[in-house]
């Protein structure tokens, strides 16, 4: 059994959820969440994965094994940042997904207002290149 298959077992069990809850929540079947358990199921789909981890109230990050907070349940990715989702894992790099991570629990951290300017901020930027 894998880190990850141990983490999907470990935090399905510790939120009282059953095989069937979760595999609803991703859009699977029971048996699928139960190969994942296992690790007789090791690649999974990397929208697969978000879905997973907003499921057990964690990071895609945490499954995968990276360093993050087990609880850090400030990230979720839609379903739409997916493309964005698989073009970071496309273009792994472990040290820029930390600082990744990091940037993005500071923001986090910021007030409501404070993360509205850094993201006018940001756009102002875009818009210079």
């Amino acid at each position: 059994m894998s880190d990850m298959s141990k983490r999907i077992k470990e935090l399905r069990e510790k939120h009282g959820m059953t095989l069937e809850q979760v595999g609803n929540i991703v859009g699977v079947g029971k048996s699928t969440v139960r190969k994942w358990e296992t690790g007789d199921i090791a690649n999974m789909r990397r929208d697969k994965i978000a879905k997973l981890a907003e499921a057990l109230h964690t990071t895609p990050a945490y499954l995968m094994g990276w360093d993050v907070d087990i609880e850090d349940t400030s990230y979720k990715i839609e379903a739409a940042d997916a493309d964005a989702w698989d073009k970071l894992n496309a273009e792994f790099n472990p040290q820029a997904v930390q600082e990744a991570i990091a940037l993005y629990q500071k923001f986090q951290e910021l007030p409501p207002e404070k993360q509205a300017e850094f993201q006018s901020f940001l756009e102002f930027l875009q818009s210079k290149s």
